[in-house]
Order: structure tokens, then sequence, then C-alpha cells
């Protein structure tokens, strides 16, 4: 029997690290950027990809668990009415999902059809559906590059390798069609501008980034102590945090691009640099078998809905400010092809709506198909779908991508030859394996990979040098902008709004996707001088005053503030008063925007108005007190207002802005817009002749 899942799978696998020395000296301007140790030579060989393009191992992984349902009850319905649901489905509750109430039920193995319609049948149910399976999102587009001769070139810098971070069209490694590694060029600023962003921010460790995968080497020299939590939620199919080998590190790739210790001449440099890590285990390693007479099996990695919408939820109670899912899955027919774009699951749109209401900002893989088939979770209205890019700024040829008019894929990010870490394991089997020196105390496991899973993350980490910036220290649950947008709402809107809409050659990234390539530095800069996520040459009007920004700061108002002398006007009806619109300030014939009386008569400009008097004329202004408007305050006012007080009467607005008189503050009214006893109490002073206001 060969198992590919033991030792060839292991030894093509493990082939794949690079082992690196700390350097005497860093480069302050530059993280890691130290000198690897040369690797010894070996025979070219190449990786199994984790999901692979092959129909015949694709269409033995099923679509669904075959034991378990994911149903949810309507408002409203009763626990005794669930129990007895289960009970006639013959169904039973193994747990209930956290925030979206949908309960994970265990049915009797390959009763899953006859079960769903059981319960779909049952009027308290709001749906159900099965457990389907979400497979991790890698292309079978070649195989990477081994630490062989010409897969590492001596004594260069493995910053130079991070070309996605920093292109200046630097050699770095590729690979041939045959997976081969050879030495490559890119193009100038085919790159996402990380390091002018890390001059800005790099970051804080107080945003947490949700990898949802299959596990992180937490313990890894890289890792160690960026791990704020690891939860496993596939326990029933997992023993392992991190899965090393068996997923051939996908997880802990995938957190080395959005996060990893930078600058500390070991490994690579994270996007999101400061940013912790949450390890939230989302998906477990599935054997199938290539060709059962020979017995020859495969690995591919496999993340239950369940699974997703519970990890999507943890993130979302727990405080996580970003959450990373490349993961997904085609509706396949009986040959394992696609057959187009699949329905979204219920359980997992529930979960990413509840996220999204959180406050947490998601990002998911687009997928490697090569075509603009939807691709869920990534597909998802309040998830940034992200397509893959190369050195050149060309889409990737695996990546799915959008077209104008069905725009769903968000933003692009570099994807293919990403450098990233590896289980540590995996490099100290094949320094044992190989003969050579290997301390994982001190040594960087790291491996080449390429997919819409490695443009992911970019994103994500991106996504938490934005948050960092512009709302430290705030939790995502209670974050809002002045403006009162939720806080991930304007986070995505910089990192959108900040990418490139033209490639380094002059590509249309538009073409790919509705925003364009991801660029740190671009999503940094955004200037949102009210953070309502839109930016200032978009949203010209702040305050939506009617008055454009610019001019508003050459008036002396304030362009996030509609009534900057609050008047009851804004400043825009002020400037606009005696034509519309001159957009600018007429003494005389426009009402004053930064004085809230502009005749001085003692009523608010506002106030005036709604009385039907003349705010550019004192001679022309109302009397306080005279509910009836005939000029002086007596009995019929007191009347009129002591029935508005009981909800007999009421009161029009020029009523309104003349009896509004209490609280009276150093001698003056301040109206504070209600009718109440203390109103009546002035007018009824001012009858009396006790006291009087101009």
């Amino acid at each position: 029997m060969v198992t590919l899942s033991i030792l060839n799978r292991k030894i093509a696998t493990l082939l794949l690290c690079i082992l690196m020395t700390p350097p005497d000296l860093l480069m302050a301007a530059r993280p890691d950027t130290s000198p690897p140790t040369q690797a010894p030579a070996s025979s070219s060989q190449g990786k199994k990809p984790l999901l692979s393009s092959n129909q015949a191992a694709r269409e033995q992984v099923p679509r669904y668990a075959p034991d378990r349902l994911l149903v949810k009850f309507k408002p409203g319905s009763t626990a005794t009415e669930h129990h007895k649901a289960h009970r006639e489905a013959g169904g039973k509750k193994l747990r209930e999902i956290p925030g979206i109430g949908v309960h994970l039920v265990n049915i009797p193995k390959g009763k899953v059809l006859d079960k769903l319609v059981r319960y779909s049948a049952n009027p308290n149910v709001e749906f159900a559906e099965p457990d389907y399976y979400r497979l991790l999102v890698i292309p079978d587009e070649g195989n990477d590059p081994g630490p062989e001769n010409g897969g590492v070139i001596a004594n260069r810098e493995y910053f130079q390798e991070q070309w996605g971070l920093n292109n200046t069209g630097q050699q770095h490694t590729s690979f041939d069609l045959l997976g081969n590694p050879i030495q490559v060029n890119g193009v100038t600023d085919a790159d996402i501008d990380a390091p002018e962003g890390w001059e800005i921010t790099s970051g804080d460790p107080a945003i947490k980034i949700g990898i949802l995968d299959t596990g992180i080497d937490c313990d890894s020299v890289e890792h160690a102590g960026k791990c704020v939590e690891e939860i496993s939620f596939v326990g029933d199919f997992s023993d392992y945090l991190d899965d090393p080998g068996d997923y051939v590190g996908h997880g802990t790739h995938v957190a080395g691009i959005a996060a990893v210790h930078t600058n500390n001449g070991i490994g690579v440099a994270g996007t999101g640099w400061s940013s912790s890590l949450g390890n939230l285990k989302t998906c477990f390693a599935y054997e199938i078998d290539l060709l059962p007479p020979l017995e020859i099996y495969t690995i591919v990695g496999v993340c239950p809905v369940s699974s997703s919408a519970s990890a999507i939820t943890h993130a979302a109670d727990n405080g996580y400010h970003v959450i990373n899912m490349s993961y997904g899955s085609d509706e396949l027919d009986i040959n394992g092809d696609p057959i187009g774009a699949p329905a979204q699951p219920n359980t997992e749109t529930a979960a990413i709506s509840y996220a999204w209401s959180q406050g947490v900002v998601l990002v998911a893989a687009a997928g490697n198909d090569n075509n603009t088939n939807r691709m869920y979770p990534a597909a998802n209205d309040d998830v940034i779908a992200v397509g893959a890019t190369d050195h050149f700024d060309d889409r990737a040829s695996f990546s799915s991508f959008s077209i104008p008019g069905d725009h769903w894929v968000s933003m692009m990010a570099p994807g293919q030859d990403i450098l990233s870490t590896m289980p540590v394991a995996d490099c100290i089997f094949l320094a044992d394996l190989l003969g050579f020196s290997f301390n994982p105390l001190a040594e960087g496991c790291m491996t080449w990979n390429s997919g819409t899973s490695m443009a992911s993350p970019h994103v994500a980490g991106a996504a938490a040098l934005v948050w960092a910036r512009l709302f430290p220290g705030q939790a995502p649950r209670s974050c809002t902008s002045p403006a009162g947008v939720p806080c991930n709402d304007v986070v995505r809107s910089h990192l959108e709004y900040g990418a490139d809409t033209t490639g380094a050659i002059a590509q249309n990234f538009l073409s790919w996707s509705a925003h364009g390539r991801l660029n740190m530095y671009g999503a940094l800069t955004v200037v949102d001088t009210d953070l309502d996520g839109l930016p200032d040459y978009i949203d010209t009007d702040d305050d939506n005053d009617g008055l454009e920004d610019g001019l508003e700061a050459s008036l002396g108002t304030d362009p996030q503030d509609a009534d900057s002398d609050d008047d009851g006007l804004s400043d825009g009806a002020e400037v606009n008063y005696s034509a519309t619109p001159p957009d600018s300030y007429t003494i005389g014939q426009d009402t004053d925007p930064l004085d809230s009386d502009t005749d001085n008569d003692g009523f608010l400009d506002g106030m005036e108005i709604d009385a039907g008097h003349d705010p550019l004329n004192t001679i022309d202004a109302p009397v306080w007190g005279d509910a009836d408007g005939n000029g002086v305050v007596n009995a019929a006012d007191i009347l009129k207002l002591t029935r508005a007080l009981l909800n007999q009467y009421t009161l029009s607005t020029d009523e309104m802005a003349r009896v509004d008189m209490a609280p009276v503050i150093a001698g003056s009214p301040a109206p504070d817009g209600q009718i109440t006893v203390g109103d009546l109490t002035v007018v009824q002073q001012i009858l009396l002749g006790v006291t009087s206001y101009p």
C-alpha cells in the first residue's frame, strides 16, 4: 500500500521548508532582511496541492456531513416546540451556535435528505440544511520550490523574496511549469506599498485577527506570543490545533502573511506587523483514496459550515477586529465539476451577518477557478472577497475574478509565489532527513505557496493596521466613527477606496474587481475628515449642510457641523438666505452662520424664521410668550399653553417658537425644543410683569 498522507506526502511537503539563521545586524528601514543560511542541495521535488483540481479527488469529497443537520427555529417558538421537533424528526441536538440560534443536530448516518424533509415540514422551523463541507482554497497551478539550488540564492535578504510587500523589480523565486524553482524579476511597484504603510503605523497588539483555517503553529519562533487564543471548532475530527504535515501548513502559512513577528531578523514580515492572531481552527484533514485498488491516499482540508459559523460567531463575541477565511467550495456534480454559483448556506449567512453587526471586518479568498463563478463565503455582501495578482500586477492565472456589472470580488492582492511560515515540525523532520542542523528556537521554517488563500490575509493584515490607526483602543462591538458610522464599515471603505485601480504596467484592476488591488499605504492615507467612510474627494460636503468643505474652511464654519452657531439653521441655509446659492456670506442680506442671533434682537435666527419674523430686522421680532401671535402676552396665551401641556392642543411651529423659553440661563431664554411646566411658569411671569425679554 502506498500512503501519500504519511511518508511520501510528508517528504514532498517538507522539502519546501526554508531555514534561516538570525543576522548579526538588522536593517532599520526594512523588516526581516537578514541573509539566509544556505540549505543543502537536493533533487527537485514538488508537493501535492492541498485541494487538487483532480476530478477523482474532488468527486470523493462529500458535499456535506453524513450525520448532521443545521436547524434554525422561527422567532417566538418555544424550547418545548424545539424539543418536540427534534424528537419527531429523529434528531439529537448537539449544541447551539451562539449569536444566531442555529442548532447542530446529530442524525442517523446516511439519513440527511430524509431528516431534512422532516425538519423543513415543521411549521416552527425557519430553515434546515445539511452541514456543507467547505474546501480549502488552494489551486492546482504547479508545485512549489524546495531549498534546492536555484530555490534559494545565497546571501539574499528574505524580505527581497516578499515581492508582494515591496516590488522594485528585484530578482526573486518563482517556478517553471514543472514546479522547478527559477529566478525571475517582477515589475516595480507591483506591490501593496507595505514599507510606506509601516512608516505610518506598525499596528497594535490589541487588534486581533481571527485566522479561521487549519490551525497555526503558535509555538514556532515566528508565531510565539502572537496567538492570543487557540481553540478548535473541529475537535470531533482532529486532535491538533495546527495539524502540521497533514495540511501542508495552510493555516500557519496564511497566519504568517497576516501578522507574524516582523523586523526580528527571522523568517518573513507580516502585513499586520504588531497585530495579534487568534488560532480559530475551522478545518480538518480528510483522507480520500485516489485509486481504491492500489490504496493510494491523499489529504484534503475540509471546513464544515457548522464549524465556520461557530468560529465566526465566537470571533464576533470575543472582540476580534478582523476575520480571515481562506476557504470555500463549489457545488460539484457527480463528476466533481462545478455546476454553477452555489447558494450561500443560511447558517453561514446568519453568522456573517451577525459578525458584521458586531463590528467585525470579514475577509475571504475569492477562489482559484479562473472564472467569474461566485465563491462563498467570499461572495457574501458583508465579506471582502479577495482575488490574486502576480509580480507583474496581472491577475494570477488561477484566480477567480468578477466583471463590471457583477463585481462580487471586492479587491485583488498578491497571491502567487508568496513566501510565508510553515509548521516548525516540518523543518525539524527535513533537517533530520537530509542531515543538516536546524535550531527551531532561532530559525524560521518557511515555504512559498500560491492562491487566493495567500491574497486574502494581505487584506486582513492591512485591515488591522487601518483599524489601529483610525480607531485605537476601541472595541469592535461598540465602535462608531464621529459621523456615526460603524468602525468596520469605515475600515472596509478605506481599504477599498485606498486601492490602486491601475496596475504597475497600466492594467485595469477594475476589470477584475470592484475596487482594485490593495495598497496598504493608500488605505492608511485616505482623506476622510469626518470618518464616514467616504473620502473627501467624493464626500465634498461632510456635514451635508449644502456647503462644500473647502468653502466652509474659508468662511470659518465647521465642515463637520451642519449648524456651526447652533441657531437652528444649517450653515448652507444661512449663507444662502437671500439667494440660492451665492455660496458666500453677505452682511445685511444673509444670516450669519457664526452668529446665532444676526440682528441681536434676543431671538435665535432659526426661531425667528419659525415664528414668521425677519432674522435680519431687529424691529420685526416676535414677542416672547405670545402664543397666539397678537403681539402681547395675555390670558389667552396662558390658556393655549396649558391646553398644550394637557395634550388638548398641538402648538404650531411659530407658536412653539414664541413659548419655548425654559430653561432660562443667565437671564436669557434657552429653548430646549419641548414644552414643559417651566415654559408655562416663565410665560406667567411675563404676564404678571415679573420678568420680560426683548
